[in-house]
């Protein structure tokens, strides 16, 4: 087992992360962001043992005269010699059908991530055993970290390039408008440098972009929301409006609730327009009877979810939350087993 001696691991940037690689509906002028693909560190790096492993197996397969009844006789033969009677009746069924792809398709690789592969067995941080059935925890929390040390470069850099330096004593707060994604900055620095850091931004999706980020660092590996500034409750009224919003163009902020619908400020009834606009009728029964719920108290301003996010010379940090992703605030993710993982992908 390899252990990763860098103290600073959840700190850095891992080797081969793009940092140009922003969400794929950021505008052209965006230099902030980090375009969440799903997968954890761990999946990367199963993916890269498997690959490996797979690629060297589809050439030794292509070495004998007749690849397919050599893989059959490893897999599917127990009278055979070379059958893989060390694995289960799992792992060789998932090695004959990798085996048997790659050898289809002329040596491409598209397993997946299967924990309980044979080839993993000496990764004890991410084997199952020879069972599928067995399951595991997929650990979200190192690739929220790589997130905020991509977003925080960014920021690092788009600074530096405009001539900004933040000083071991400043304490700023980004605070991010749900709706328009506009940022303002308060905090201790000098009125001017506020104003620079609040346009540069606001420049392209930076604001949205750092938004989103904010908003996948408030919950946990369970999808549970754990920040003070959040609940189901805010975030049904974001995405309600925003579904609304890019469904008809109207703000329904400012829609009138009269004879069960609501009326736009041009008189356009504003839920026969969701209706017929809508591309999934299940996505407009579910926002149309959320919004309708919304017209017995009308639209709260206290439930907007409008997140607030740190910042100060290490970077961003969370705000309301036990658990953060700053660089003063990640000593809880010290103890997540790092064995293995160096920092790279």
């Amino acid at each position: 087992m390899v252990t990763v001696n860098n103290s600073d691991y959840y700190n850095n940037i891992p080797a081969g992360r793009d940092l140009n690689n922003l969400p794929n509906t950021s505008s052209a002028d965006t230099t902030v962001g980090y375009q969440y693909d799903g997968l954890t560190e761990e999946d990367r790096f199963v993916q890269k043992v498997l690959q490996e492993h797979y690629d060297k197996v589809y050439k030794e397969n292509l070495s004998h005269s007749d690849p397919m009844a050599y893989i059959e006789s490893k897999y599917c033969d127990v009278t055979s010699p070379n059958f893989c009677s060390y694995m289960t009746e799992d792992q060789r069924s998932i090695a004959y059908r990798n085996e048997k792809r790659m050898l289809q398709t002329g040596g491409k690789y598209s397993a997946g991530f299967a924990r309980y592969d044979y080839a993993l067995r000496n990764y004890k941080d991410v084997y199952t055993g020879g069972s599928r059935s067995v399951g595991y925890v997929r650990n979200t929390d190192r690739e929220k970290q790589y997130a905020r040390s991509a977003v925080n470069q960014q920021i690092s850099n788009l600074l530096s390039k405009n001539g900004i330096s933040i000083s071991k004593q400043a304490d700023l707060v980004f605070s991010i408008d749900p709706y328009t994604y506009q940022l303002t900055v308060s905090g201790n620095a000098d009125r001017d440098t506020l104003s620079q850091i609040e346009k540069l931004l606001n420049e392209g999706d930076n604001a949205k972009n750092i938004w989103t980020h904010a908003w996948i660092c408030m919950h946990d590996a369970d999808n549970e929301i754990v920040n003070s500034q959040a609940n189901m409750t805010k975030a049904n009224q974001y995405s309600l409006w925003h579904e609304v919003y890019e469904t008809t163009g109207y703000d329904a902020r400012n829609a009138t609730y009269k004879n069960g619908t609501f009326i736009a400020e041009d008189g356009t009834d504003l839920l026969a327009l969701f209706k017929e606009k809508s591309k999934n009728g299940a996505g407009y029964e579910l926002y149309s009877k959320r919004w309708l719920e919304y017209a017995k108290n009308g639209w709260k301003k206290e439930n907007d979810l409008v997140l607030k996010i740190g910042f100060d010379s290490s970077g961003l940090y969370d705000i309301g939350q036990e658990k953060g992703y700053g660089a003063a605030q990640n000593m809880w993710m010290k103890g997540v087993s790092q064995s293995m993982f160096e920092a790279r992908v």
